[in-house]
Formats: structure tokens, sequence, C-alpha cells
């Protein structure tokens, strides 16, 4: 059977995922100094893994982001937030951050502090929701159901009724 995407956006999907994913790194590193940070370089690594998703298949990215979307947020929310409440249990004002220089070889002086943790949970928490709203629309533009049967329970209220029932689905 005649696969219908293109043999080169296949070739050529893995340079431009990781010329890609290096802009959004550096994005992310310049970010609390000159503009960029950690949402536009977490939407940029998202926009790389829409690619990625779009050449060989969204079930292979799934599969191969080998961490669930919602737990990245999960986890770079709790960074992020706690990044900005630390300052607060040590009497200081809450959003406060700290920073240090550290001479590091062939790098120079490098800054290190909480504006890059406070950034790298944003990323992640970008990364996280774009890739969950990509994988849902990815199975609903399929006909497959938007949530895993895992999933349902995790999102949706038990009081709802399911949009999309198996008869729906055969009706199609």
């Amino acid at each position: 059977m005649k696969s219908s995407i293109s043999f080169l956006l296949k070739a050529s999907t893995p340079f431009f995922f990781f010329g890609v994913l290096i802009l959004a790194i550096y994005l992310l590193l310049r970010g609390h100094n000159l503009p960029g940070g950690g949402f536009i370089g977490g939407l940029a690594l998202s926009m790389a893994m829409l690619l990625h998703g779009l050449a060989h298949g969204f079930d292979n990215m799934e599969f191969q982001m080998r961490i669930d979307s919602i737990r990245l947020a999960t986890y770079g929310l709790a960074l992020s937030l706690g990044t900005a409440l630390a300052p607060v249990f040590f009497g200081r004002p809450f959003f406060e951050h700290f920073q240090t220089y550290v001479q590091l070889p062939y790098l120079g002086k490098t800054a290190f502090g909480t504006p890059m943790l406070f950034d790298i949970g944003v990323f992640m928490v970008v990364v996280g929701i774009a890739t969950k709203v990509i994988f849902i629309m990815a199975r609903s533009t399929s006909g497959r159901c938007g949530l895993l049967d895992s999933e349902v329970d995790d999102y949706a209220s038990p009081s709802e009724t399911p949009i999309e029932t198996e008869e729906n689905r055969d009706a199609n």
C-alpha cells in the first residue's frame, strides 16, 4: 500500500526537528535576560513535535515522548510555582529571584539562578499542554475518541455523558 506521506517529508523531518530543538533550547536559555524564554521555547518545541507527528504519525510520536503530557505540565507548574513561592518561606517577597554567577571553562562567567528554574517550568507547562492538545486533535481527526479509555476517568466529570458513544461512531 502506498503511503500518502511524502518521502521527502519523512527524510527531512529529523533534521528540522533537531534544528528547531536547538532553537527552542537557545530561546529558553536566553529568555530571562533577553527576549525569549520558557513560553516561546516551549512553543517552538511543540511545533517541532507537530511536524514530527505529521511526518511519522502521532501514535509514534506519543510513544516516543515516554512521559504523559499532563504529567510533564504538572511537574513544570510545580517547579514554576515552587520557584515563585520559595522566597516567602524565608521571609522574602513573593517571586523574588536570586542569581549567582559561576566561572565555567569555555563558557566564561555564566548566570545561574531562580529565573532559569522558573523559565524551565514554564517551558515544561507549554510543551505538556500543547502536545496534549495535539494528541487529542490528532485522535479526533482520525475518527477515534479524543481521549484514551484510561484517560476518560481523569479528564471527564462523572456526571457528564460522553458525546462520542459506540452508536455515534458506528453511524459515521
